[in-house]
Order: structure tokens, then C-alpha cells, then sequence
């Protein structure tokens, strides 16, 4: 049985829902720009016979000032019949899939974990492996964080079952001393 948890970790989903697709065999890193896309690595392969471009060995995209780093970034897009020379034509991403020291980290908030999935068809990006979520002081764990991108919400999950069992899903959250969040006070 897993233990499961839902709160504010819309910290995570509002920056991590820029995992979303920006054309064929490109990955939009933030959905709110038009900023150009940056990737590196140390070896870059595409293999056009299955819509995939992987960029392997401290990749990293960035776009305007969002960053995706993983050891290795894969992203297939969606294939669209016959191309000219019989290869596949290649549409829009469908998936993009991050591995190994996955670090997704935008001004407001930063999530790591070990393995990435963003996938266009189920609206989602799940993210699993000793998952740590930070928004300012404010951090989260779990095994697995789930966000639906269109709604931005989401559900950390751990495998631990139980009270004082170690492992569980935890959060840390500080108060905002200013009331920033609170309505404003009447004079």
C-alpha cells in the first residue's frame, strides 16, 4: 500500500509543467516563452527511423531562466506517416524522458530527482527517485511527484507505510511571515 499525500506542491507544478512540447523533436523547457532553446551535451544522437533525438553525458536545456539538467535527455516525437525517403516524418514531442540526476530548477522553485517522464498524451510529468521539491524554504519529499500539467496538480506518493516509519512523504513549510498570501488589511 503506498502512502500518499496532496498539498501546495504546486510549487513543482507550475515550472515543471514547462516540460511540455515546442515543435517536432524540440522540448519546450518553460510553456510561458518564446525564449530560444539551449541544449548541450557531451554527444547528441538523433535516430530519425523512431522520432527520437537523445542528448547524453551532463545534458542540459535552458530557456530563458529555466533549466533541465539529467545525465542523459531523451525526446521522442510523434511519428506522422512517410517523410520524403521513406523515413518516418516526425511531428510534435510526445514524450521527453530525463535520466540520472534529473534537476529541474526555474527562479521560483527547483524539484530533483533520479527519472523524469513527461508525457504529452497523459497531460503528465512524473518524477520519481528520491524526489525533493524546494520553493524558497518550503520543501517536500517522496518516492514519486505526479503533475497533471493543464491543472498544475499534483500528488507526491512514498512506498513507506505508517506512522513513524521512515521514508514517508514529508513536508517543511514556513509561514509567510509578511502575509503576502493573506488579503490585504483594512486601514
Amino acid at each position: 500500500m503506498r502512502r500518499t499525500t496532496r498539498n501546495a506542491i504546486g510549487i513543482a507544478a507550475a515550472g515543471l509543467a514547462g516540460l511540455c512540447a515546442a515543435g517536432a523533436a524540440r522540448a519546450q523547457v518553460e510553456t510561458r516563452s518564446n525564449a530560444p532553446i539551449d541544449i548541450t551535451a557531451n554527444e547528441a544522437e538523433v535516430i530519425n527511423s523512431k522520432c527520437l533525438a537523445v542528448w547524453r553525458g551532463a545534458a542540459e536545456a535552458l530557456q530563458g531562466q529555466t533549466r533541465l539538467r539529467a545525465d542523459t535527455i531523451s525526446v521522442y516525437a510523434t511519428p506522422k506517416g512517410v517523410g520524403p525517403g521513406g523515413q518516418p516524418a516526425c511531428g510534435g514531442t510526445d514524450r521527453i524522458v530525463a535520466d540520472g540526476r534529473v534537476y529541474y530548477v526555474n527562479p521560483q522553485q527547483s524539484a530533483r530527482g533520479d527519472h523524469a517522464v513527461y508525457s504529452a498524451s497523459a497531460d503528465q510529468i512524473v518524477i520519481t527517485g528520491d524526489v525533493v521539491v524546494v520553493q524558497g524554504r518550503d520543501v517536500a519529499r517522496g518516492d514519486t511527484l505526479t503533475i497533471k500539467v493543464s491543472t498544475r496538480e499534483a500528488r507526491m506518493e512514498s512506498r513507506a507505510a505508517g506512522a513513524g516509519k521512515p521514508g514517508r512523504v514529508r513536508g517543511v513549510f514556513y509561514p509567510d511571515q509578511k502575509g503576502s498570501d493573506a488579503p490585504a488589511a483594512k486601514p
